[in-house]
């Protein structure tokens, strides 16, 4: 899921409670600011994720403007799609294009690199009538190899007794993707050795979502949303190989990623929250069905459970389970014939990046909240990923998530 569609649903989530909170806050509070760290760390020292975010928010009667910015470094070594061996005589470019290692007796499954993300986003929301709140905005994105612009736009509509509001949104992304080292991208299902440079790829992205949120009863909201998503372009992945291996995985040939130039993705999602009676803690209940034409499907479910320590604390312990299928041209490896020749698709599409395998994960977590002050909330939140895949060489990955996060209103 795209990252403006994201921001759609959250959207489309928070307006119960924002409708009831604006009001005051635009008379006691009306600037919000929200910062937050994040690391993600994974085992092996695999990759490693450094996130700094900040929010700020100006609320007013006629409204509410959010400024966003995001900073990312990213760095480790993943896995290139090539198999894990020593014995091979090839060559490949590391992930961060900044290298490229040759010889024979290596192993080329893992791929060292290094990238900075800069981004910044813009979003207005403006209530034009009684019950009807327009929202838009835009987002732009860096990296060394990597450019992207975005715009969305959203509708939503409050019923005359307030109980039902119905949403709907579009958003549009251009993106440039291209290696770091030579600008350009290698040719999809070329030889490695000795394939051709292309020029720069590029992708157009169109997101919608259609969603309703009611009040069910004193205790209970519940929200419902469809979206699905087109992008035209490139869609390989610049830096990953598929290697072509006889049945001992004695390596060939390493080939480019080659995917699809199209993919068309739907989404179904259902969320609960419900106030537990005769208390204030409440249980977040939420399903995902998500599918796409290049044959992945999977299923989350996610469930949060707020409970009030006292008026100040509250721990919120969290579970998420997902499990997805493989991509139509997901494969380990290429096989080769009888002559030791590698045997390529014949609709030009392969890809063993461990993302399209088939794949379950889950991720448990604990976030503690505690108000330092009327005006400042200070958030922590732990948790540990657990991922595992069924065909790829790196069939287990795991990781910790650390983030902390600082809300000051003034």
């Amino acid at each position: 899921m795209s990252t403006l569609q994201h921001r759609l649903r959250l959207a489309a989530c928070s307006l119960i409670a924002a409708a009831g909170t604006s009001e005051v806050q635009a008379v006691e509070s009306p600037w919000q600011v929200d910062t937050s760290y994040l690391s993600y760390t994974e085992a092996d020292d695999r990759v490693s994720v450094s996130k700094t975010l900040a929010n700020l928010n100006r609320i007013s009667d006629q409204g509410v403007v959010s400024v966003s910015l995001v900073h990312d470094t990213m760095s480790g070594a993943s896995p290139t799609g090539a198999i894990r061996s020593s014995d091979s005589a090839v060559s490949y470019t590391s992930a961060s294009g900044s290298g490229v290692s040759a010889g024979s007796g290596g192993d080329y499954s893992l791929g060292e690199f290094e990238d900075t993300r800069i981004q910044a986003g813009l979003g207005v929301e403006r209530e034009h009538s009684r019950g009807l709140t327009l929202s838009y905005g835009g987002v732009v994105s860096q990296e060394s190899d990597y450019e992207s612009l975005g715009a969305n736009v959203g509708i939503a509509r409050e019923s005359v007794d307030k109980i039902t509001t119905y949403n709907a949104g579009l958003a549009l992304t251009t993106d440039t993707i291209y290696r770091s080292d030579s600008g350009s991208t290698p040719e999809p299902l070329g030889n490695v050795q000795q394939g051709r440079p292309f020029s720069e790829g590029s992708r157009d992205t169109v997101d919608g979502l259609l969603g309703v949120s009611r009040v069910l009863n004193r205790s209970t909201i519940a929200q419902a949303t469809v979206s699905f998503g087109l992008s035209e372009g490139y869609h390989s992945d610049p830096y990953k190989i598929i290697s072509a291996a006889d049945d001992q995985d004695r390596i060939l040939a390493n080939f480019h990623d080659s995917r699809p130039a199209s993919r068309f993705r739907t989404t179904v999602f259902g969320k609960v929250v419900h106030q537990i009676k005769d208390t204030i803690n409440t249980i977040h209940l939420s399903y995902r069905l998500y599918q796409d034409d290049w044959g992945v499907q999977s299923h989350t479910a996610d469930v949060r459970y707020r409970h009030q320590l006292s008026k100040r604390h509250y721990l919120e312990p969290h579970l998420r389970l997902y499990r997805q299928t493989a991509a139509d041209f997901y494969n380990r490896r290429l096989r080769v014939d009888e002559g030791l020749n590698p045997i390529l698709p014949e609709n030009g599409f392969a890809s063993a990046d461990y993302r399209l395998d088939t794949m379950t994960s889950s991720t448990l977590g604990l976030k503690y909240g505690v108000k330092l002050a009327a005006s400042t909330d200070l958030r922590f939140r732990v948790e540990y990923l657990d991922q595992s895949f069924s065909t790829a060489d790196y069939d287990t990955n795991s990781a910790v998530i650390f983030q902390t996060s600082f809300k000051y209103r003034f």
